[in-house]
């Protein structure tokens, strides 16, 4: 018996030490083309680089720091597995072609760039754990990108990020074949980059005390630990405590020749004329009012009505364009107080001698003007999409961002200009997943289908944007790009034919092991199943779908933060009484948001005797309501009308209104009513006086739900919305005991006789 055992232990041994075989590659982006040979390659954690060209060679160092997540090591020895980097300069700049064969790997391509990309592709193939042999099916990938601008934004101004933090986030864009990186190195809240003519650009314009979103981030840290403000971002300054941070030119220098190493192009921006304060802060004849300040939303501009503005803004970009290597230099040009041109002698002196017709003119004279210095400078200039108002040259870069403007890329690509696409509603990471999930990154097609071919041709590429107001340091930057920032990547790399989310997915979820073997913190696959809002009438029952066997879920009744001293979820929870129920999964280091899940018990509301007649009340309010609160329920209105459902009719496309709709919605039998509201900007559904639906405040499209037990007949319902800007949607539906989610009908709405 007891040689048996030993017997038994010899082969489990045995068993264990036996190559992991790679059947199928789990590459992302996906490549153009795989097509799979005969055999297996079989692999030491050594690799013998060869290649004929001496900018070949210098890869080792860099290949070696990128093959430690997956243990492979580039070395000499004679034995190991040769990997050959072969010059084609037939082939396009990124493209490569990778060749896995049984007794060596080989990577063809014109440039540095598809080596690094043959190389990324390669180590995709293979298992984490590369201690042992590994056997990795025999077949050749060729590959190039479908657009050459893969772009991801980080805005260190919000919040300052250090120069090895900003490294750790190239690292994951060289993994997943992006290439351009815009720094948002400027703004009202921070100036971050040295510039030697003007000092306190950084000794004071980097440093602040708590602003709001500090604030806002200290209060969560408290539950979350990604919102912490890290300590080192701290100083004493004349016996201040103040948050902040700088790039010196060497600093930056260091990061531009890390990321050039990695064929990634740093792209500064030094938002302009808006944005400003951290600069008029310190330079007050900057402004026109020689002030710094805050308008209704945003702060005072740049005056353009003096010869000084332009002269600091060109020392400043004089400097910029010396220090980086790239030829594109963004200005911003975003969301910029006009108001303040408007009540502005000098301004309104230069539009007049300009002969140009108002505000929106007078800031394409100043972006054609810092144009043509930068252009003096042998860069080009690119901006946000409210650079095409007023009037754009063709040499520029339009970068599109606003969902609800889409006429200034058709603009823009009919006038010649390059187009980077990165809209709101799908590329904004600081987004939280809720409004922005993976799916909706990766489904969305960079390239309109009304786009002719000359159009498609100026669509350069793509950008996701992490604005950094609410991310305080590198923990949430990695939740928040996380897995979305692959979900780009493939957008950006891979032809449209071939994109397939499920087979996206099923290779995204072999990637979460690399996220923790690198210590990256990612927002872990959502929890699912639940209602966020429930109301019952005898009991109720609360269960989720737990996607990862990895993760543990722990909650708690109370409404408190779960932590994994809280109760473990094991199966569904019954539930007699109303309760708040928080949750949390937890993968080894790494937790998700804590979700929330109402549970209220009700007694059914009765209805309403009154006399009625078919359809709603709706009454208009003329002005601007940020949210629905504003907007007094008694108040006269500006119109009112009689309507058959809760749509905007003839006030779509207006901006700056509300409406209240009025009336009884008729419930057929008793029991559980789910509403949904379907806005853009803001809403919220009140019957019998009870807030059922919050879909508040302003907002782009978003759907929001509630639910109240009602007994059949007529219950008094009230629509509150808001308009601003933009995109203009209100629906309302309702799911009833007797049928499923459907719109709100006609016959289902009454007003009072």
């Amino acid at each position: 018996m007891h040689k048996l055992f030993t017997f038994l232990i010899f082969l489990l041994a045995l068993a264990c030490q036996s190559p992991q075989k790679v059947e199928q590659y789990s590459i992302i982006p996906l490549p153009q083309s795989i097509n799979y040979g005969d055999g297996f390659l079989e692999l030491e954690s050594t690799l013998s680089l060869q290649c004929d060209q001496p900018d070949g060679l210098e890869l080792k160092e860099l290949f070696n720091e990128m093959g430690k997540s997956h243990s492979i090591r580039l070395g000499g020895a004679s034995d190991a597995t040769p990997m050959l980097l072969v010059h084609r300069p037939e082939l396009k700049e990124e493209s490569y072609r990778l060749n896995i064969g049984k007794e060596k790997i080989t990577i063809e391509s014109s440039s540095k760039a598809g080596w690094i990309y043959g190389f990324q592709s390669f180590l995709h193939c293979l298992p984490l754990d590369n201690k042992a042999k590994v056997l990795v099916r025999c077949g050749t990938i060729d590959d190039e990108p479908r657009f050459s601008y893969r772009g991801m934004h980080l805005d260190v101004s919000r919040h300052f990020f250090m120069s090895d933090e900003v490294k750790s986030f190239v690292d994951q864009m060289v993994h997943y074949k992006l290439n351009k990186l815009h720094l948002h190195l400027t703004d009202d809240q921070g100036w971050r980059l040295e510039i030697e003519q003007y000092p306190l650009l950084t000794e004071k314009g980097a440093w602040r005390t708590h602003n709001s979103q500090d604030s806002l981030c200290i209060k969560r840290s408290a539950e979350d630990k990604t919102f912490l403000i890290p300590e080192d971002r701290y100083r004493q300054i004349e016996g201040v405590k103040k948050y902040g941070g700088y790039y010196t030119k060497d600093d930056m220098r260091d990061i531009i020749n890390y990321c050039a190493a990695r064929n990634i192009e740093v792209i500064p921006e030094i938002d302009i004329p808006g944005h400003f304060k951290a600069a008029i802060d310190n330079y007050s004849f900057l402004s026109c009012s020689e002030k710094a300040g805050w308008g209704s939303h945003f702060s005072y501009p740049a005056c353009l009505g003096k010869a000084t503005t332009y002269e600091f803004i060109e020392n400043i970009m004089s400097e910029v364009a010396e220090l980086f290597p790239s030829k594109y230099i963004h200005i911003g040009g975003d969301e910029v107080n006009k108001d303040e041109w408007k009540k502005c002698e000098r301004c309104q002196k230069a539009i007049k001698k300009n002969g140009l017709k108002d505000e929106h003119e007078l800031q394409s004279h100043f972006n054609h003007h810092i144009e043509a210095f930068i252009n003096k400078k042998g860069k080009q200039l690119i901006g946000w999409d409210e650079i095409v108002e007023g009037g754009l040259s063709n040499s520029s870069t339009v970068m599109w961002w606003r969902n609800w403007a889409p006429n200034t890329i058709r603009e823009a690509t009919k006038n010649g200009n390059k187009v980077i696409m990165t809209p709101d509603f799908e590329y904004y990471f600081d987004f939280p997943y809720s409004a922005t999930p993976t799916s909706k990154v990766y489904n969305f097609e960079p390239v309109p289908d009304d786009f002719t071919a000359d159009m498609a041709d100026k669509v350069w590429g793509v950008q996701a944007n992490i604005w950094t107001e609410r991310i305080p340091n590198m923990n949430r930057v990695y939740y928040q790009a996380l897995p979305r920032m692959l979900a780009l990547a493939e957008s950006g790399w891979t032809n449209k034919s071939l994109k397939d989310y499920k087979s996206f997915e099923n290779r995204l979820n072999k990637q979460y092991a690399y996220f923790e073997n690198e210590g990256l913190f990612y927002h872990l696959p959502a929890l699912s199943g639940f209602d966020k809002t429930k109301v019952f009438i005898d009991e109720a029952v609360f269960e989720i779908n737990i996607p990862d066997d990895e993760m543990t879920v722990y909650y708690t009744l109370d409404g408190s933060a779960p932590t994994p001293a809280s109760s473990k979820y094991s199966g569904s929870i019954a539930l007699k009484e109303s309760a708040k129920i928080c949750f949390r999964a937890y993968k080894n280091d790494v937790f998700s948001k804590i979700y929330e899940a109402e549970f209220e018990k009700q007694l059914m509301a009765d209805p309403i005797e009154v006399s009625v007649l078919p359809g709603l009340v709706r009454k208009y309010f003329k002005g601007r309501y940020w949210k629905c609160s504003d907007v007094k329920i008694d108040q006269k209105p500006d119109a009112h009308s009689v309507v058959t459902d809760f749509g905007l009719g003839e006030y779509k496309g207006q901006e700056n209104y509300a409406l209240i709709f009025e009336g009884y919605y008729k419930a057929e039998t008793d029991g559980i009513y789910t509403f949904y509201t379907n806005s853009d900007d803001g809403d919220q559904l009140f019957i019998h006086d009870r807030l059922v639906v919050n879909n508040d405040p302003s907002h782009g499209p978003r759907v929001r739900q509630g639910a109240i037990a009602l007994k059949a007949g007529l219950h008094p319902i009230r629509l509150i919305y808001s308009q601003i800007g933009g995109g203009a949607i209100q629906e309302v539906f309702v799911a009833t005991p007797a049928k499923e989610e459907q719109q709100i009908q006609a016959d289902e709405l009454f007003y009072k006789n």
